[in-house]
């Protein structure tokens, strides 16, 4: 069966312009004929069009009064826009030497990223006793939205200068920064609330936690499923793994919040278990023809993206192998090679099998090699270990 989504009812279409040519034409009509002059300094010309102006007014407020109805409606059910959540990460600070007495980071102390632009503040106070030469502490954005979801090592300026302070770096990706919801994601999220008040199927759960995680954050719910993931059968148990919205493994923090908001919702009798969702590296190696006249950087960019497209974690099915053929494909989508002479994934020309239902795929590196026609190779690493130039044999 095929589906499509519903579409919205405008409760009348017409346009300030229309309505001011039909009611020209009815004036015109009525009068038989003596009301003529419409051109734009008439009287009846700028009566006609403040009416139709009026009109306009009136029929917008009109077709908004669905939408209306179902944000007072789900007012009622305690549905509320989310304003944006602040991203979180650990900070880890390093002396120049141990010092011989307590060295105190200040609570509130802020570290800024390479840019400059996004700032992070320490949650609490950082002591890093005698003898020793580090510590880590949490950090919080300044600010909600997902532009402060950073990669490791990228959060490393502290604004204040502290005697003895070497460095500070963030180890660990910032994550749980979300922006702040439109009023269709809220309307959207919250009817889907309404759906799922009690978590039955598979789906369910992994609708409810996908929700609470934001969007790309992507679960899989295994019924059945014991704590220690063995094969073994356990009757009553739900276990549900998570890839946050950031295409990484949930953190503890993140497993507690939606732990939290589902207790409540799990019928009497289920026991729920989450984990984070395990992601399986794949290395590609392709060796191809460039297409005459490609312009050979766009080509290798066009490659990794299509690699990168097609092992999102966020959008690849969870527990599903990653086909060899499916692969080639999109790689030759990209329309800058022809001939593919080698492709192999984690150094095998096979499909690469994924070891459970609750694997994900990440794209981890694509070696490429591309041949000209005068016989020129051009070889480039995508991903872990890239390589800043081109090098050819």
């Amino acid at each position: 069966m095929t589906t499509e989504p519903l579409t919205s009812i405008i409760l009348d279409p017409q346009a300030e312009e229309e309505l001011a040519l039909r009611s020209q034409a009815r004036v015109f009509n009525e009068s038989g004929g003596l009301l003529n002059d419409f051109s734009e300094n008439s009287p009846v010309a700028a009566l006609i069009q403040g009416q139709a102006f009026a009109g306009a007014e009136l029929l917008y407020y009109i077709n908004q009064l669905p939408l209306a109805l179902v944000i007072d409606f789900l007012k009622i059910t305690g549905v509320e826009r989310s304003l944006g959540t602040k991203a979180t990460t650990t900070l880890t600070f390093t002396l120049i030497t141990p010092q011989s007495t307590t060295f105190t980071i200040p609570e509130g102390f802020e570290v800024v990223d390479l840019s400059g632009r996004y700032s992070f503040f320490t949650d609490a106070p950082l002591q890093i006793p005698p003898g020793l030469t580090s510590g880590s502490v949490t950090a919080t954005a300044e600010e909600v939205g997902s532009a402060y979801n950073l990669a490791p090592y990228t959060i490393v300026g502290a604004t204040q200068p502290l005697t003895f302070l070497s460095q500070v770096v963030n180890t660990e990706p910032s994550s749980g920064g979300t922006d702040a919801e439109t009023v269709e994601e809220t309307i959207s999220r919250g009817l889907a609330q309404l759906r799922l008040r009690n978590l039955v199927s598979a789906n369910d759960y992994e609708q409810a936690a996908e929700n609470i995680l934001g969007q790309g954050s992507v679960a899989k719910a295994i019924g059945l499923l014991s704590q220690n993931k063995l094969n073994t059968e356990e009757l009553g148990a739900v276990h549900l793994f998570l890839l946050n919205a950031n295409q990484e493994p949930a953190n503890q923090a993140q497993i507690s919040q939606v732990r939290n908001q589902l207790s409540s919702r799990i019928q009497l009798g289920t026991r729920l278990y989450i984990s984070p969702m395990e992601l399986l590296p794949i290395s590609g190696d392709l060796i191809a023809k460039l297409v005459p006249g490609a312009k050979l950087d766009e080509v290798i960019n066009d490659l990794w993206e299509a690699y990168q497209d097609y092992l999102n974690p966020s959008t690849y099915p969870p527990g599903q192998d990653v086909i060899m053929n499916e692969v080639e494909y999109h790689l030759r989508l990209t329309g800058g090679i022809k001939d593919i002479q080698l492709l192999s994934l984690n150094n095998q020309p096979v499909n690469v099998p994924l070891p459970n239902l609750y694997t994900l795929p990440t794209p981890y590196s694509l070696f490429i090699q591309l041949v000209d026609v005068e016989g020129n190779i051009y070889q480039q690493v995508m991903g872990e270990g890239e390589s800043p130039d081109f090098f050819i044999n």
